[in-house]
């Protein structure tokens, strides 16, 4: 006899116009956060994907030397990767349209800034972008390492990058000391160039 009452006082409840208001409002909610999360891609690991064609061999690896590659800066001066032979390099994939690269270009300046002196070289690879868009991005920003517009992906490629923010820590030796996916945390960038420095 208790359960039936129980249960017949929990119908009354049920049917309260104000819970089913509450229980509506709590579904349309969860509908509406799912949606956006699958339209997003899902959680934000910092990292955004692009669609390119990897170039031949295999995606470089720490322990590994970098591939070369020839390139002009922004500016319009010629530069080649072994330019840099035997300095730390940070070699960062990113572009000016891509929200999580945008989100760290404060932190990587800022590193650069710190450490340039003590003869850390960045050079900075806008993905699918034009001299002319990564100048002005770069003056806005207020960004003044080494950069060069990839309009067409080609250095990318070679790099196997699937998603940017991509970073590419380069010993002075000339191998890869690690390789990040994502956007970096201002204290993980300086202690990855410490490391470098070493």
């Amino acid at each position: 006899m208790t359960a039936i009452g129980i249960a017949g006082r929990g119908s009354e409840v049920i049917s309260s116009p104000r819970l089913r208001t509450l229980i509506v409002v709590i579904l349309t909610a969860g509908a509406i956060s799912l949606t956006a999360w699958v339209v997003n891609g899902g959680p934000d690991d910092g990292l955004t994907a692009i669609n390119i064609t990897a170039g031949p061999g295999s995606r470089p690896v720490a322990g590994e030397p970098p591939p070369g590659f020839a390139a002009q800066t922004v500016d319009g001066k010629p530069f080649t990767l072994g330019d840099f032979a035997g300095k730390p390099i940070w070699l960062t994939f990113g572009a000016s349209w891509c929200a999580d690269c945008r989100a760290e270009a404060a932190d990587l300046q800022a590193t650069y800034a710190t450490f340039g002196d003590q003869g850390l070289v960045v050079v900075g690879v806008f993905i699918q972008e034009n001299d002319a868009a990564v100048r002005e991005y770069a003056a806005r920003v207020g960004l003044t390492y080494t950069m060069t517009a990839d309009p067409s992906a080609r250095i990318a490629a070679a790099y196997h990058t699937l998603g940017i923010p991509t970073h590419f820590f380069i010993g002075r030796d000339g191998l890869i000391r690690e390789v990040r996916l994502g956007a970096l945390e201002r204290a993980d960038m300086e202690r990855l160039v410490r490391q470098l420095l070493d």
